[in-house]
């Protein structure tokens, strides 16, 4: 009766046991959260993408198929590989969460929806520029496969919201280096064999295109790497001040004239 009525119940009672469970489920929970963040946000810059080109009248920088394929491939797998992601080594150093918390916070739909503008706007900048310059097959194989580089990559900083990708460590997720790797030599070879140009409406991608998309594939990835600094040093500046004011508030009390009785 005990175990029905029970909201968990412990087969184990060795504390190390315990509190390696809890540190599983933090794992489990900043995996899952990571993933869903990494999804929403690439789902937000490809929104934008079509909806601000039909605002200013442009021709379709990515056909529905192309959609397709981003979400299938370049999002779906690395996502996938975002929940394998090893657990935290500060997982067992933050407060408990409130019970009732959200999931997605206001942080995350903040990083969202500025990834999700980052994206769009690198995607559309060289769209814009590639329909200056050259015809509209060209035009979009720079804007599909910049969007499609740009998702990939920035799946390194969608690890951890404050610690750098190298301070996560390269080799500490196989699958995400391997599924990033994979997909980007994919995503080169459908632009170059004749049935996939045919299927998706694409030409092929020069060496020139190739490094330029994949150059600016890295600038999401780059800037979201540069807020964490930022945010970083902006947070240590924060409580330096904060320990300044509070020991001038302690001194200040000290220099108070005791009342007399």
């Amino acid at each position: 009766m005990t175990r029905e009525a029970a909201d968990m119940v412990l087969t184990d009672d060795n504390f190390a046991s315990i509190v390696a469970a809890v540190e599983e489920g933090r794992g489990i929970y900043d995996n899952i959260r990571k993933a869903l963040v990494y999804l929403l946000a690439g789902n937000a810059g490809e929104l934008l993408v079509m909806f601000v080109a039909a605002l200013l009248g442009l021709p379709l920088p990515l056909l529905p198929l192309h959609l397709l394929w981003i979400n299938l491939v370049t999002d779906g797998l690395p996502a996938l590989a975002l929940v394998t992601d090893p657990v935290d080594r500060d997982a067992m150093q933050r407060p408990p969460r409130p019970p009732d918390q959200s999931m997605l916070g206001r942080s995350q739909w903040v990083s969202i929806a500025a990834t999700g503008l980052l994206l769009t706007t690198v995607t559309l900048g060289v769209f814009v520029w590639a329909l200056q310059m050259r015809d509209l097959v060209e035009a979009r194989n720079l804007a599909f496969s910049t969007l499609v580089f740009g998702e990939l990559l920035r799946a390194f900083a969608a690890r951890s919201p404050t610690r750098l990708f190298f301070e996560v460590g390269i080799l500490t997720n196989l699958r995400l280096l391997g599924v990033v790797t994979l997909s980007m030599l994919v995503q080169v070879g459908i632009h170059h064999a004749p049935v996939t140009q045919d299927i998706f409406h694409i030409g092929a991608l020069s060496l020139a295109d190739c490094g330029l998309a994949l150059l600016l594939g890295l600038l999401p990835v780059t800037v979201l790497e540069l807020t964490k600094i930022v945010r970083r040093r902006l947070t240590a500046s924060g409580v330096a001040h904060g320990e300044i004011d509070a020991a001038d508030g302690t001194r200040g009390k000290r220099n108070e004239e005791v009342p007399r009785p």
